[in-house]
């Protein structure tokens, strides 16, 4: 209802029309808070700063959304928590619909699938290099060299295939 307020404008006056759209409400609204005591200057116009004031002041913090000097520390009502959480699941569904979101359950049985195939690559690994190391030699220096070279070599093609090249279902 009342929403975030921008710093007020250099004229520090504003017509019914123009304070509604400073608070974020409607200009039936704003007659309905002068009805309430909204302060009016003589000509008509409301001072932003007393306007905003008396806003404050009158109407239920529960009632209206926040003003940009209000400490959001403060506790709520249980009917702002479930504005905010209706709030909430309306962003959400609209991320669903526009299509923003991904399935949960989907997405973890691909990253499953993805582990599984890169545990069977390293596995796979183990009797596809064993040949290479036995031939290079029994001294740890040329063994610790093929081992490095392996690693890396199995890393990096790994690395260069596309994701979906591991997806098991």
């Amino acid at each position: 209802m009342f929403g975030l307020l921008p710093p007020d404008p250099p004229d520090l006056t504003a017509s019914k029309k123009g304070f509604s759209e400073i608070i974020g409400v409607s200009a039936g609204r704003v007659s309905q808070l002068i009805a309430a005591g909204l302060p009016v200057l003589p000509n008509g116009r409301i001072d932003i700063r007393a306007g905003k004031d008396w806003v404050r002041a009158n109407i239920d913090r529960n009632r209206r959304r926040s003003l940009p000097d209000e400490d959001p520390s403060l506790p709520r009502s249980a009917r702002a928590d479930r504005e905010i959480a209706d709030a909430e699941l309306a962003r959400l569904k609209a991320d669903r619909l526009a299509g923003r979101l991904i399935d949960r359950e989907a997405t973890l049985r691909w990253i499953e699938g993805r582990a599984r195939g890169e545990r069977d690559a390293w596995i796979g690994w183990v009797n596809r290099v064993a040949p290479e190391i036995a031939a290079g030699g029994n001294d740890i220096a040329s063994i610790a060299t093929a081992l490095d070279k392996a690693v890396r070599d199995h890393l990096a093609s790994l690395a260069e295939m596309r994701l979906t090249d591991f997806a098991h279902d």
